[in-house]
């Protein structure tokens, strides 16, 4: 959420370890100085929620055809599942969606399924990606994700990840990874809109804010984004809490403001009051934890983390902090784990390696560190 130098690691809502960089001081402050550096603009796990207008995308198809949001959104509603060959709940994912598209495509329901196996897609693995595509027998639109492009502006933190759009191109639900409950919610909720056994309408995550207030907050999150504005966020945020103040985003995204600015008490207010508005907010859940164990107090924090991840098993942060804050006491089997469920659901996500580099520059093991950053370092770069 912050870019250059400070805020590599902060434009997913997320905050760069600090100190990380003590092993490779020049090559490392080069790099996060430089334009390599700057995480893509993102959107949708941390600030698109239901209700919020998703970017437009522009994406090719198998035949090598571009495609928009509007080429192949449905009359009534679109899912788009972000889906990778490497992903062993995504051919689940992606066969639940195409049997919910055969039944209500007449009804004006869309099936899109947006390939995000690599950074760069060449010859061999598109030819891997089609040979599955085959092999799962899948007949709804295919896109390739060249770059990752829709990959960042949508913000994916774990794979698959299915987000469900009106013709106007607003979210209505989304599901991060594939929790077994949530995927149920998913299909009842799809069912209900288009007259099924169950009444639709209740959308995960609950809470639709008012636009006024949905337009402030995207106002502070453009604020928030820019170096030379970024000063102004807390102002935007303040007015869409005062817009709707039953919205807890707004909160949060205040409290990761001012944690990235040093003012952990203010950080830590806000997000108990999101946790008051919506006591299930796992990123309000996580950030509060990851306060608490900076704080000192590692066993409430993480304890706080451990809920969030309940909540949500596919919210990829909680688990690479709790893979650090492991590491960090002395637990470096279990540290081990979280770092390796993290990577499964996103690999690639800069932040894992990051606080893995962390872990074990500080427990002085530098050839692990040495690796660790070198994935980090890749990852960023392609971008």
């Amino acid at each position: 959420m912050v870019q250059g130098t400070e805020t590599a690691g902060k434009m997913r809502g997320l905050r760069r370890p600090r100190g990380v960089f003590g092993l490779f001081p020049s090559l490392l402050l080069l790099l996060c100085s430089s334009a390599a550096f700057m995480m893509p603009a993102q959107a949708s796990a941390q600030n698109l929620q239901v209700g919020v207008k998703v970017p437009d995308f522009s994406l090719k198809d198998l035949n090598g055809q571009t495609k928009t949001f509007a080429d192949v959104k449905g009359k009534k509603l679109t899912a788009l599942v972000f889906w990778a060959t490497w992903s062993v709940n995504s051919p689940i994912e992606l066969k639940e969606m195409e049997e919910l598209y055969h039944k209500y495509k007449d009804k004006g329901f869309a099936v899109v399924a947006i390939n995000v196996n690599a950074q760069n897609i060449d010859d061999e693995t598109l030819s891997g990606i089609k040979d599955k595509i085959a092999e799962w027998k899948l007949d709804v639109p295919v896109l390739i994700d060249y770059g990752l492009v829709a990959f960042h502006d949508f913000d994916v933190i774990a794979v698959p990840t299915t987000v469900i759009l009106d013709p106007d191109a607003k979210i209505r639900y989304q599901l991060f990874g594939f929790p077994i409950v949530g995927s149920a919610d998913m299909m009842d909720y799809i069912n209900g809109q288009f007259g099924g056994l169950k009444k639709g309408g209740t959308i995960k995550g609950g809470y639709m804010p008012t636009d006024a207030a949905l337009r402030t907050y995207n106002l502070g999150m453009r604020m928030m984004k820019s170096e030379r504005m970024a000063g102004m966020a807390p102002l935007w945020f303040t007015k869409s809490i005062a817009a709707d103040p039953k919205f807890a985003r707004p909160n949060v995204s205040l409290g990761e403001y001012y944690e990235t600015h040093d003012q952990p008490k203010l950080a830590k207010e806000q997000f108990e009051q999101a946790l008051v508005k919506e006591p299930g907010n796992v990123i309000a859940m996580c950030d509060l934890g990851k306060l608490l164990a900076d704080s000192g107090d590692a066993k409430d924090g993480m304890a706080d983390m451990e809920k969030a991840l309940k909540l949500d098993e596919a919210y990829t942060p909680c688990y690479y902090l709790l893979g650090y804050y492991y590491g960090k006491g002395g637990d470096m089997p279990q540290a081990g784990k979280m770092f390796a469920a993290a990577a499964r659901l996103n690999p690639m996500d800069s932040q894992v390696y990051m606080y893995q580099g962390k872990l074990y520059e500080e427990k002085g093991d530098i050839r692990g560190a040495a690796g660790a950053y070198g994935k980090a370092l890749k990852i960023i770069l392609k971008q």
